[in-house]
């Protein structure tokens, strides 16, 4: 089920529900990643602080995907 990410504070509860559907812990994805769990779990609490790359390692990793697009035809900020 997709999940419309439009804030930083928005992408870490994201990332951890995808985290937890595969039924990893942050020690887990960190090993599949390269990351230290202190790493993931700093992901998850501050999400602007992640690197682009990251977020695609870590993603590719929960088999998830990034996906950009624009805001349907008189969506406005108070409406998201």
């Amino acid at each position: 089920m997709p999940t419309t990410v439009r804030t930083s504070g928005q992408l870490g509860p994201a990332l951890r529900a995808l985290r937890q559907r595969r039924g990893w812990s942050q020690t887990e994805l960190g090993r599949r990643v390269g990351l230290s769990q202190e790493r993931i779990s700093s992901i998850e609490r501050q999400p602007e602080r992640i690197t682009v790359s990251q977020l695609l390692t870590v993603l590719m990793a929960l088999d998830g995907e990034l996906l950009v697009d624009a805001r349907a035809p008189g969506q406005t900020p108070g409406s998201w």
